[in-house]
């Protein structure tokens, strides 16, 4: 009894050990592991700068949608939207890379989702199945995803 008491304990260590949480350094690494961390982390670090950086030089093109708009243009109000929504998940990208959580994936995957349905010209058929997905989507965030409180 105190065997398999003990075999279960030591599992119940190694799973605590594991983490798929690439930014969390816990356990004993080695130096090789340590070095490829710092070098991954700095390359996403690189990548987010660069997506932020084109997200602020993008705003400069705002003010050409607004006047487009105001001078009463066919389009121009979904010609914006499509602008704010790859902005938007723009932003997302760079939060799904930093949290690096299965709920930060869901969430830009429904954004995604939901601005196809919005700008594109699709079938009913079509519209239908990409509703039913972010309905598929919402229920995997409901219920198949376990919150911290």
């Amino acid at each position: 009894m105190d065997d398999e008491q003990r075999s279960e304990e030591v599992i119940k260590d190694e799973e605590k050990r594991f983490s798929p949480i690439f930014f969390e350094i816990g356990g004993k690494m080695g130096k090789l592991e340590k070095g490829i961390h710092w070098v991954t982390s700095a390359i996403m670090v690189f990548i987010c700068v660069v997506i932020i950086a084109g997200i602020l030089v993008s705003f400069i093109r705002i003010p050409s949608y607004f006047e487009d708009l105001i001078k009463g243009q066919p389009g121009s109000l979904l010609a914006l939207l499509e602008y704010a929504a790859e902005i938007i998940i723009a932003v997302e990208l760079i939060y799904v890379i930093i949290a690096q959580n299965l709920e930060s994936i869901v969430e830009i995957l429904m954004i995604a989702f939901t601005r196809e349905l919005i700008i594109r010209n699709w079938e009913m058929w079509e519209i239908m199945l990409g509703v039913a997905v972010i309905a598929g989507l919402f229920a995997v965030r409901k219920y198949l995803m376990h919150r911290k409180k």
